[in-house]
């Protein structure tokens, strides 16, 4: 991962997100002897929220911290934690990228959809992966998603156990097969 180009993306968002004090200048005017008090919100914005956990999934923590923190950016449901999640699932530890196809798995968008499509897809990813994400991939309930479904059982290059858990899915989610979702 490029942790100094996510760093320096995560400062310049936490460095927006403070509010701005008044410059200083060389004159005596009346504004420059009495700083404004801004009242700063009780509660931090969901950014501060998203950044936190960002930096706790990607920092060098204990494993049980990474993977929570992991598991928190997908019950914040905020898509611009979807790249940070997807770069997690190539992670060699179990458990870190479980917990990143379940945050995927958790946030619905077309973004979400389309990174659990391509773990599927993956020529070189693990057969445990793809099962997350086929797992994970009725949860976008949209059209595409449960269209892709319908095409993993007769894709000859996936696995046999991801061709039989994409059986099994279709068979217990309802498709409508009259258009509307």
């Amino acid at each position: 991962m490029r942790l100094p180009l996510l760093l320096a993306v995560l400062t310049s968002l936490t460095v927006a997100a403070q509010p701005r004090r008044a410059g200083t200048s060389l004159g005596n005017s009346k504004e420059d002897e009495e700083p404004k008090k801004v009242a700063l919100p009780a509660t931090p914005g969901p950014d501060v929220g998203l950044l936190r956990a960002i930096l706790f999934a990607t920092e060098p923590n204990p494993m049980e911290v990474r993977t929570l923190a992991i598991e928190d950016l997908g019950l914040l449901g905020d898509a611009r934690a979807l790249n940070v999640l997807a770069q997690m699932v190539f992670d060699p530890n179990p458990a870190v990228w479980a917990a990143a196809l379940r945050a995927i798995g958790a946030i619905r968008h077309p973004r979400a959809e389309e990174i659990l499509s391509n773990v599927i897809r993956h020529p070189t990813l693990s057969e445990a992966h793809k099962l997350k994400a086929l797992e994970y991939l009725p949860f976008q309930n949209t059209p595409g998603a449960l269209r892709f479904i319908t095409t993993v059982p007769r894709t000859p290059t996936a696995p046999l156990s991801v061709q039989n858990l994409a059986r099994r899915i279709l068979l217990e989610v309802p498709l409508n097969r009259g258009g509307t979702q």
